[in-house]
């Protein structure tokens, strides 16, 4: 199921950096789904399903996370995610200032520490990854808003705020699994 919904949110997401000319995609040698690649969705969806994996490896998941917190999380990612496209001509700085406060609520009010640490993998490999394709012409970001090495340094903050989401995530699809919290 996580696999899913980061497939999905990521559609939402890229669709949005796409026709706001955040980002442009220089292949058609794979096809399409909606306006992305799609190897796309496929690896936001195995990094979600590989991090939900390391939280459960980390110590004390959470039994008491609710399905309504995972749905703020999951809205709160792809708003997030949908600010950085709305902000992608703005000046540097209050652009990332912006999407960093965002990361930070999110956190604070979602995460816990064993999910700093999904965050922190996320927000390291994830821009990681996107600079290796940028630096390989597969895409590109705007002019204004590629300070990070060919990319947005707004990524940054977005992939931490997906990390600690999806650990959060992760604790809940466990919880409802083993039926820790259900009412009879």
């Amino acid at each position: 199921m996580l696999f899913v919904v980061g497939a999905v949110a990521s559609l939402v997401g890229d669709h949005s950096h796409v026709v706001t000319g955040t980002t442009v995609y220089f292949t058609d040698a794979v096809p399409f789904v909606w306006s992305s690649p799609v190897w796309f969705p496929v690896l936001v969806a195995l990094a979600t399903a590989s991090l939900a994996e390391l939280r459960l490896h980390l110590p004390r998941p959470r039994t008491d996370v609710t399905v309504r917190q995972g749905v703020a999380g999951v809205a709160a990612v792809l708003g997030i995610y949908v600010a950085t496209a709305l902000v992608h001509t703005a000046p540097a700085v209050p652009a990332t200032v912006l999407i960093i406060a965002m990361a930070a609520i999110t956190w604070c009010a979602l995460g816990d520490g064993p999910s700093v640490i999904c965050g922190a993998l996320a927000a390291v490999i994830g821009p990681i990854v996107e600079i290796v394709l940028a630096q390989a012409d597969v895409f590109a970001y705007h002019e204004a808003s590629d300070g990070l090495f060919g990319v947005g340094p707004w990524l940054v903050p977005l992939y931490f705020a997906f990390g600690v989401v999806v650990a959060l995530l992760a604790e809940i699809a466990v919880r409802r699994r083993s039926g820790v919290g259900r009412a009879a």
